[in-house]
């Protein structure tokens, strides 16, 4: 990396002495957001399905800083583009693979009466309209189960104070699903996240709409069955 800094530090100082100090308007401001927001719904979605390409995060990044107006905000997305740049940059230096990471995600069963809590997702650009159980991705020096009730209050609005683990799925090609069902939470479940959620439902554990997303359809059926390990995908 030093090495690449110093070739960014090189030329600027070639552009400074063509050019000289450049003093240019941002030309950024929020009629850049929406094309913003529509980078990161395709990084986003890259990633889920295991596309991510550097084109995607320096292209998100840059439509971040174009529709931002405020300097410091601006001057804090632009170090953001500048770091991922530099990073791109590296691995063109070292293109040896990096050693494999697997992704990991929390999901939580709110059992009552042989029902199991559904969420439909919405406004999310993956698999909205379908069926999902809360859930989320697992946050650098985070526990699992720290995870997954932070997952739960935040999308359902209930305080779990009890999770079991029933499932562990390896889906292709680089994502870990943790499965816990729990074991008891304070208040009511409601859709605490409107904006990511059209709508909550109770469905038996056996009888899943048509319209579950598939994996955590397998892994609920695998649950069933008192399988603890499942793969899907590959």
């Amino acid at each position: 990396m030093d090495s690449v800094l110093s070739d960014i530090r090189a030329e600027w100082a070639a552009q400074f002495r063509q050019w000289g100090p450049q003093r240019h308007p941002d030309g950024t401001g929020p009629s850049g957001t929406e094309a913003a927001d529509a980078a990161k719904r395709a990084t986003d979605e890259a990633a889920q399905q295991g596309t991510l390409t550097w084109r995607h995060i320096l292209h998100e990044e840059v439509l971040e800083a174009f529709a931002e107006s405020d300097p410091a905000k601006l001057r804090a997305e632009l170090v953001q583009v500048a770091a991922v740049a530099a990073q791109w940059i590296h691995t063109l230096d070292d293109p040896r693979p990096p050693r494999f990471r697997t992704i990991v995600d929390v999901h939580v069963l709110l059992m009552r009466d042989g029902e199991v809590l559904l969420m439909r997702r919405a406004g999310t650009g993956y698999r909205d309209g379908e069926w999902h159980l809360p859930s989320g991705h697992l946050e650098p020096a985070e526990s699992a189960l720290s995870a997954a009730a932070r997952e739960t209050l935040e999308e359902v609005g209930v305080r779990v104070h009890g999770l079991t683990f029933a499932h562990v799925m390896h889906r292709a090609p680089d994502r870990v699903g943790l499965f816990f069902t729990a074991t008891g939470w304070d208040g009511e479940p409601y859709n605490a996240e409107p904006h990511k959620c059209s709508e909550l439902g109770w469905f038996p554990i056996d009888e899943l709409p048509p319209d579950t997303v598939d994996y955590p359809a397998a892994a609920i059926a695998a649950i069933g069955r008192g399988e603890p390990f499942g793969t899907h995908a590959w």
